[in-house]
């Protein structure tokens, strides 16, 4: 008979306790999902039958099905202007990536100051609320005529991004901050702390889980902005890709891109809240 080893029985434990966790109880990290994955394909399906005899009909589960798989089978593609859904994606992350990096960059010493300064409050915050409520693609016709003279399809749909992600990161950021208990403010006077030192052991470890808030919802509207803005604008990338297929009429195909889209969203989003899971994880154990 074999004996395990102590660390191969930890290893098992471990193993049981994350497919434990994963599960959840009875299941229910499963189930749940399943149950509402199943409830839209069945809405689906009576929605496609219901509008089977119009002349615009939402394809069938099947159809679509069909219809994409070609673009499966070509997802890498390299051939130009013949791109695999995998590069008309990656096309559209770029523009999302250096947009959402400006926004960030402006948008969190931004808060910082919000926070800290009364003044600073009052002269920025309205124009943050005025400009919140302005729908992202409103913003569009002012980044085509500020940049038209580049004759860059990338730069007014970054520029859109910019403006757009701005808002949540800067409010979530003033909240932390405000947030910050007095007592924390207090230490720092009595141990005359420089103001690097405030915001690289103050500011920044307090306001971590509230940044992170702003940036998870931040990156969810430059996600969403982009499509919209390469169906204007033109150009390669996932946007220009739906409006391109709904112009030929593969309504399946725009189907399959929203799933596409849906998808890369949730990652997107899954990626940030790892990241902030790691650093607000290796600011407490440092704490």
């Amino acid at each position: 008979m074999t004996s395990v080893t102590p660390l191969e029985q930890k290893k098992a434990n471990g193993f049981a306790k994350f497919i434990s966790k994963f599960l959840g109880r009875g299941g229910e990290n499963v189930i749940f999902p399943a149950l509402g994955f199943f409830a839209v394909l069945i809405v689906w399906s009576i929605v496609a039958k219901l509008t089977e005899g119009n002349l615009s009909k939402l394809p069938s589960i099947e159809k679509t099905i069909q219809d994409s798989i070609p673009y499966l089978e070509n997802f890498f593609s390299t051939t130009t202007g013949d791109e695999g859904i995998f590069f008309l994606t990656l096309y559209s992350l770029g523009r999302v990536a250096i947009g959402f990096a400006i926004a960030t960059i402006i948008a969190v010493p931004l808060g910082f100051w919000v926070g800290t300064s009364q003044k600073a409050s009052k002269a920025i915050m309205p124009l943050v609320q005025i400009g919140k409520p302005i729908s992202p693609l409103a913003w569009l016709p002012v980044g085509i005529v500020i940049f038209s003279a580049f004759e860059n399809q990338d730069l007014p749909a970054v520029f859109v991004i910019v403006v757009t992600s701005l808002w949540s990161t800067l409010i979530n950021t003033a909240l932390g901050v405000q947030k910050i208990p007095s007592d924390y403010w207090n230490v720092a006077r009595v141990l005359k702390m420089s103001k690097l030192q405030v915001v690289t052991e103050i500011i920044i470890p307090s306001t971590l889980p509230y940044i992170f808030s702003g940036l998870r919802l931040s990156l969810g509207t430059a996600w969403l902005v982009i499509v919209a803005a390469e169906m204007l604008t033109g150009g390669t990338g996932i946007g220009f890709f739906v409006w391109d297929v709904y112009n030929t009429g593969d309504i399946s195909l725009v189907v399959f891109s929203l799933l596409v889209i849906g998808v890369v969203g949730l990652l997107l989003d899954q990626f940030v809240a790892w990241v902030e899971r790691m650093l607000i994880g290796q600011t407490t154990a440092q704490g």
